[in-house]
């Protein structure tokens, strides 16, 4: 991945995007002070298109305020707080590693499991930091009623030393949250509901333990356990709690653990784990005699060989980043840092301290100095060239035009066009600038050839390389007279668009794609993870569209099902 142009966001600088959420946008980021100090950390930023909704800003501060409360090695921590030209922002803490998703991703690839032992000391982990999360009380010793409510493997990250960390308090419940649930409305991720939110109802901390059971299992068995085709379905089964042992997926797992994992999957409150710490207690009881900080420094061997490539270009990226923006800084004024904090809005206190006014000085002295300074300042201001005021300037690095690479293969003359406009009749490299953050959609065709169709995004700074492989066009079949109607295999989803053949059988689709793995949706049901092979499908005109699980990135093609004939899709 190219390193992205730093870009200067108040006193801080955006050296490199993390990733890009429903809600927020995230970034690697160095801030420098005097003496050559300097410090990474990461900046969560609101999408700007939700600066103006009132209940994505609400709970962007709810977050602040609530994970800003939480000091524990165990949940990522907050060093800052604002907004700056109408975006708010929390600066976090840098935990340079990889999520519990992206962990599983990566073993998937390489077909290996996570060893048990690694499983077992992640969720005790877990446990730690959200049984502190659920008794912090504030100053007069008053329980906060923390609940997390989103405890998801996208939250869970594990440090390349071996450290676990809670993150994303977005939606967690607490007392001091201004944004509270409408009744009946869910928030968080469907696969990792505990029974009673799904149904709507009223939740305590017990929830996150049920979630907590959840990742555990899907860690000992490499498997998604209530992963459905749609979200109705999820949560139904959710509801039923139809939960296996993880023994039966995975025979290596004892008896013991068996247990512990499915009391916390229990759908009766009564009878699951009562607190973090009681299900904390009971992994480290299994663990022994292995210890946390033995398996600790285990785990972080384990991290640095299985995302060896991944560490040494995130610490290019980051050298090329910290490089550019302290030249960056140099170039840019001083900050005023008391001026550039603010009160958090719709909060009775200030998130940050302002410089105090003197505290012995009389009244009448302090409002004759006003009066003085006032009388000042209206003599400047006369004299002084009229000018527009305003409350803030934020300098804004100009929006760089972000160059898309084509490679068209195999090498053949080839039309290749960006939103209908021709870029180049034949080429095997072919170049173009597109606006940054806006939809464009790529066609590549030749004749003999089945055309290429999609449509990309790409940020401003990036590049994006696209690979393009033309699929030979399949060649018709003589259609035989036959007097039977037409028969499809059940359970095989029909195409879009009616181009019926007269053939009985269906067809068959196989989709990979170059690197790492993605989900698969055809007609926008999702059907599994690549790489997909002899999938059903009628014959006829399908979209296949993918999910990167690296990035996210979504394409899609349509693809021409040729009864009992294999098309191969590669992305």
């Amino acid at each position: 991945m190219t390193p992205q142009q730093p870009i200067s966001f108040g006193r801080y600088f955006l050296i490199d995007k993390i990733a890009v959420g429903g809600m927020a946008e995230v970034f690697k980021a160095k801030s420098f002070s005097h003496g050559g100090f300097e410090k990474l950390l990461v900046i969560k930023r609101i999408l700007q298109n939700l600066s103006d909704n009132e209940e994505f800003v609400e709970m962007f501060i709810d977050e602040a305020k609530i994970s800003v409360e939480l000091q524990h090695p165990n949940i990522v921590q907050i060093y800052d707080f604002g907004r700056i030209a109408e975006n708010y922002f929390i600066a976090m803490e840098c935990v340079e590693g990889k999520d519990i998703k992206g962990i599983l991703r990566k073993l998937a690839e390489r077909r290996v499991m996570l060893p048990m032992e690694y499983a077992v000391y992640i969720a005790h982990e877990m446990c730690k930091g959200l049984d502190y999360a659920h008794k912090r009380t504030d100053m007069q010793g008053t329980p906060l009623g923390i609940i997390h409510r989103d405890v998801s493997p996208s939250n869970i990250l594990v440090s390349y030393s071996g450290e676990v960390k809670v993150a994303d308090f977005g939606i967690a419940k607490a007392q001091i949250s201004a944004y509270n649930t409408e009744g009946g409305v869910l928030k968080g991720k469907f696969e990792y509901m505990s029974p009673e939110q799904a149904r709507g109802e009223t939740l305590n901390h017990q929830a996150d333990l049920f979630a907590t059971g959840i990742i555990l299992h899907e860690m000992l068995t490499g498997r998604r356990l209530f992963k459905s085709e749609s979200d109705i379905r999820t949560l139904e089964r959710i509801k039923a709690v139809d939960v296996p042992p993880p023994s039966q997926l995975n025979p290596g797992i004892p008896k013991r653990l068996d247990d512990i994992v499915m009391k916390t999957l229990t759908a009766d409150t009564a009878t699951r784990f009562r607190d973090a710490r009681d299900l904390q207690t009971a992994l480290l009881e299994f663990m022994y005699p292995a210890t946390p900080d033995l398996t600790r420094e285990n785990l972080g061997h384990f991290m640095t060989e299985l995302f060896s490539q991944e560490i040494r270009e995130e610490r290019d990226r980051l050298e090329v980043g910290t490089r550019a923006a302290s030249e960056l800084q140099k170039q840019a004024p001083e900050i005023e840092l008391d001026l550039d904090w603010e009160e958090s809005p719709g909060s009775g206190q200030t998130m940050y301290p302002h410089p105090a006014p003197p505290s012995k000085a009389p009244t009448w002295f302090a409002a004759g100095a006003a009066v003085l300074l006032g009388g000042i300042a209206v003599w400047l201001a006369l004299r002084a060239p009229t000018q527009e005021v305003v409350e803030r300037v934020v300098e804004i690095p100009a929006v760089l035009p972000a160059t898309v690479q084509v490679n068209v293969k195999p090498t053949v003359d080839s039309t290749v066009t960006i939103d209908g406009k021709p870029i180049s009749p034949s080429a095997d490299l072919i170049q173009s600038e597109v606006i940054p953050d806006r939809s464009f959609e790529l066609t590549v065709s030749a004749p003999g050839y089945l055309p290429f169709s999609s449509k990309y995004t790409v940020a401003s700074g990036e590049r994006l390389v696209l690979p393009v492989n033309l699929e030979p066009a399949p060649k018709a079949k003589p259609s035989e007279p036959s007097s039977a109607p037409t028969a499809i295999t059940e359970g095989v989803p029909q195409a879009k668009t009616a181009q019926r053949t007269d053939a009985a059988l269906p067809g068959r689709l196989n989709v990979t794609v170059r690197s790492g793995w993605a989900e698969v949706y055809v007609d926008g049901v999702s059907v599994d993870t690549t790489p997909l092979y002899q999938h059903l499908l009628a014959p006829g005109r399908h979209d296949v569209e993918v999910v990167l699980g690296a990035t996210g990135e979504r394409q899609i093609r349509t693809v021409t099902i040729i009864s009992d004939q294999t098309t191969k899709v590669t992305f």
